[in-house]
């Protein structure tokens, strides 16, 4: 199936990349050209314009850092036409990305009107995940809708769940955001406190991974954390904004959200320090403790 696929960054390349690898034709687009080049080398086709890239495909995938972009690439913006300029009546996009659901569904009721389908398929795992096409993929669809491109769907996932409607995929995705990076934050608290008592960050790993306190989290993160690398794969920009995101939701339903505000207190914290660009974990590198001259 020719398939298109637009923002290839740290986590879209990977899963691109392994559309690729599964046997389908990909045309690919992003602001960057730096950042389509791998993907040309091996095989892809960068488009000229995201009209273009929309009439070349049957189905396209979006992963793009908010809802803003999403709407952009869909509707486009001044000068900069989106793909919806160039769709078809029937065909499909699957939104990657993270969005509230009440965005997500207004998005899909105005490509409806054009006879496209959008369905959010936002997904989970880490930019090793992506590599490995082992994602957990949330799909906002039911099965039958989705199943000609389940195919697509399984080179970038291991675990698909097809949730029914459209909405149901970012919600599920800000759940598990919630529970992830409120972990995060008290994992990288009880880091920055073993720094002070003098306990070693692999060892507290390799005590806390075999007790209780182990979690995905720490898995990925604790080679990371004990070289004290905060390289980007999911920012600290986009940890505060899916953070906030879920914080919409308890505030929608009159939720209790004591902890998930913490937390994003927190990132919101490592962002204005300047910590924006890094890795989620890189809030540690706000509350660690400092070296005094």
């Amino acid at each position: 199936m020719h398939v298109g696929f637009v923002g290839t960054g740290n986590m879209g390349r990977p899963m691109a990349a392994n559309i690729l690898k599964a046997g389908h034709s990909l045309t690919v687009f992003d602001l960057s050209a730096a950042a389509t080049a791998p993907l040309e080398r091996a095989g892809a086709t960068r488009a000229a314009d995201l009209p273009a890239l929309a009439g070349a495909a049957r189905v396209t995938l979006l992963s793009l850092p908010d809802a803003r972009a999403v709407e952009a690439a869909l509707f486009g913006a001044p000068g900069a036409p989106g793909l919806l300029a160039g769709a078809k009546a029937g065909d499909f996009v699957f939104d990657l990305s993270t969005v509230g659901p009440a965005t997500t569904r207004s998005l899909a009721a105005r490509a409806a009107q054009q006879g496209v389908r959008l369905v959010d398929t936002p997904v989970s795992g880490s930019v090793s995940g992506a590599e490995a096409g082992t994602l957990a993929v949330m799909i906002g669809a039911p099965e039958a809708d989705v199943k000609p491109f389940e195919s697509i769907l399984r080179a970038i996932g291991k675990s698909l769940f097809f949730l029914g409607e459209v909405g149901k995929g970012n919600i599920l995705k800000l759940l598990n955001n919630y529970v992830a990076l409120t972990n995060q934050a008290a994992l990288c608290e009880a880091m920055a406190l073993a720094d002070r008592l003098g306990v070693a960050r692999q060892t507290v790993g390799d005590v806390v991974g075999k007790s209780s306190g182990a979690s995905f989290i720490l898995e990925r993160k604790l080679a990371a954390l004990v070289k004290h690398d905060y390289s980007p794969g999911f920012f600290v920009d986009l940890a505060r904004k899916d953070l906030g995101l879920g914080l919409d939701l308890m505030a929608e339903t009159k939720g209790e959200s004591v902890v998930g505000r913490a937390a994003w207190e927190l990132y919101g914290r490592a962002s204005e320090a300047g910590f924006g660009r890094l890795d989620s974990s890189g809030l540690l590198g706000l509350i660690e403790p400092r070296a005094t001259a």
